[in-house]
């Protein structure tokens, strides 16, 4: 151990630096928003990034809620995470009455607005509310955007789509690369918006929140995935593509038919060492009891949050074996009464 009159001061010009490098290149803030519907998964989301965290400064969870307080909004406020903090805040959603498509709530697009939510803040993490963490996050919130104003992870679903469609000749998100974006389908990178490190001074300068609002109002059949195109279309060129291993699309991987045509180096790399899982697309987890590894590791990271997520698990379970029994019957009686019209028939 160095001795005491060895160690840098406080003051001397390296500690300076090291401060100024911190506070460029760091991010303390994690940002969600959601609705009554996945509020509750926030909270695992929540847990489980402070589950891998490593030691450090303490971070800020801002959690946005588009409508008043609620039970589910309250247990959130209550999840003890010191030292680190969450603020629940209650705002009003512009795009409320936008129509739901597919999974794309209108919760979501509040993202669009996290620089007029924050403006105390230069740089945030936002996080979809149906990610899971298992790793430290702490390299990504201090990577370096490089000039960047976000920083997202390729979109291997899409990417995915167009090489399938290439392939089978059955074109149907060529348009929608063509079409509403404007853009040549085979020269052109699109990011996933579930996870985004985004430089929230750049973004205001810019009235990105406004311009990409307006955009989506303007054109609401138009973009098939509404803000997530909106956030591709305005920040073209300008977001750092980061490792695949911070938004692993679990669905994609495991369950979608055209897996076999995602870039085979990203995959490989995410099933092998995934750091943050996204259960994206209509298939969730504390939806149905799915085999698959990930979904199990949901659900053990759920129950351990809180106990009401045992009791969910128990009812899906119930739920589950019940329609498996009804479905057995179903096919017994129609195999019964197959075999009393055949029997009948050659009497």
């Amino acid at each position: 151990m160095p001795a005491r009159g060895h160690m840098p001061s406080a003051r001397s010009p390296m500690s300076v630096r090291n401060i100024r490098r911190i506070k460029m290149t760091t991010c303390l803030n994690v940002a969600l928003c959601v609705d009554s519907g996945n509020v509750d998964q926030a909270a695992i989301t929540i847990a489980s990034v402070l589950a891998h965290l490593s030691l450090g400064p303490p971070l800020t969870f801002h959690v946005f809620y588009d409508a008043p307080p609620s039970r589910r909004s309250r247990r959130i406020e209550r999840l003890r995470v010191g030292p680190h903090r969450v603020f629940v805040r209650y705002v009003e959603n512009r795009f409320r009455d936008m129509a739901r498509f597919d999974h794309v709530t209108p919760a979501a697009l509040l993202r669009l607005q996290l620089g007029e939510f924050l403006p105390d803040l230069d740089r945030v993490l936002y996080l979809d509310a149906d990610i899971l963490a298992v790793a430290d996050i702490r390299p990504l919130l201090a990577t370096d955007l490089g000039g960047a104003v976000a920083g997202a992870v390729r979109d291997l679903g899409l990417h995915a789509a167009l090489a399938e469609e290439a392939a089978t000749g059955r074109p149907d998100h060529v348009f929608h690369v063509r079409d509403a974006l404007g853009w040549d389908p085979d020269d052109f990178t699109y990011v996933n918006s579930g996870m985004l490190l985004l430089d929230l001074a750049a973004l205001r300068r810019e009235r990105f929140g406004e311009r990409a609002g307006q955009l989506v109002l303007d054109h609401p059949h138009r973009f098939r995935w509404r803000d997530q195109d909106a956030i591709n279309l305005l920040l073209r060129g300008r977001v750092a593509l980061l490792d695949p291993r911070w938004n692993t699309m679990v669905w994609l991987l495991e369950r979608e038919p055209r897996r076999h045509y995602v870039d085979m180096a990203a995959a490989a790399l995410q099933r092998r060492d995934p750091w943050l899982l996204h259960f994206s697309g209509a298939s969730k987890p504390w939806d149905s009891l799915v085999d698959i590894p990930d979904y199990r590791r949901w659900w053990r990271a759920a129950i351990r949050t809180s106990p009401l997520w045992r009791l969910s698990w128990i009812r899906l379970l119930l739920a589950t074996a019940v329609t498996s029994v009804c479905g057995v019957i179903r096919r017994e009686r129609r195999r019964l009464r197959a075999k009393l019209l055949s029997s009948s028939s050659t009497q």
